[in-house]
């Protein structure tokens, strides 16, 4: 097998953590998951008995024979999980939850992708660092309900990685349009249009809002709140 730090990626051989995942995910039958970075399937032999389906993306064909002999429903996808993501490669994938051990090259890039992404429950193992960015910074906290489940020891992974993990668990909020939360809905607005100047986003933002609560509101008026009033 390849050195796998080449590719940025820890695998999990603790049993206990792998069940412990897998109970977070809190899975019914009629759920299908995708599974990001497969590795040998060690986590994915445990999904199909959970699951209505398992999708599993590895980017590593040197898993291919491994992960083959796994019995289930399972589709398996050699490459880049950010690339299916964000290239739209979704549309014809259908699940509801995501699982992983993530290399840590991606995660940031990955929750950033999610938040644009339909599903309702992901769990992850990701750098402990990382998890507390994912309970406190705004953006994260406006999409996501997250928990860290546990601290996980670095010696539970194969490379073994320099600092602990923690297992968290993301619960995907609800469209704040559906919801009538307009002060998160905005901050929503302002982070999806990173180079408008936070006047016009907020603007624009306010008559989306407003029309989508079957209210109107000019784009002068909504200037007008924007600069009298601070709606958010």
């Amino acid at each position: 097998m390849k050195n796998q730090n080449l590719l940025d990626q820890f695998f999990l051989k603790d049993e206990e953590i792998i069940k412990l995942l897998v109970e977070t995910a809190s899975f019914k039958k009629s759920d299908a998951v995708l599974e990001i970075g497969a590795g040998s399937g060690v986590i994915t032999r445990e999904l199909v008995k959970k699951s209505s389906k398992v999708i599993a993306v590895e980017i590593d064909k040197t898993f291919a024979k491994d992960l083959k002999q796994i019995p289930g429903n399972i589709q398996l996808i050699f490459a880049d999980a950010l690339g299916v993501l964000k290239n739209k490669k979704t549309d014809r994938l259908k699940f509801n939850k995501i699982v992983g051990s993530l290399p840590s090259s991606i995660i940031e890039p990955l929750v950033n992708i999610l938040v644009k992404t339909d599903f309702e429950t992901a769990v992850f193992l990701v750098p402990l660092k990382f998890s507390y960015k994912l309970i406190k910074q705004p953006i994260f906290v406006d999409y996501f309900d997250t928990v860290i489940v546990m601290k996980v020891p670095r010696k539970s992974f194969y490379p073994t990685p320099k600092a602990n993990w923690a297992l968290v668990k993301m619960i995907k909020k609800p469209d704040p349009l559906k919801t009538g939360e307009r002060a998160r809905f905005l901050r929503q607005y302002i982070y999806s249009h990173p180079k408008a100047k936070t006047e016009n986003a907020l603007t624009e933002g306010l008559v989306r809002f407003y029309r989508a609560q079957g209210k109107s509101l000019t784009k002068k008026q909504a200037k007008t709140l924007v600069v009298t009033q601070n709606p958010l």
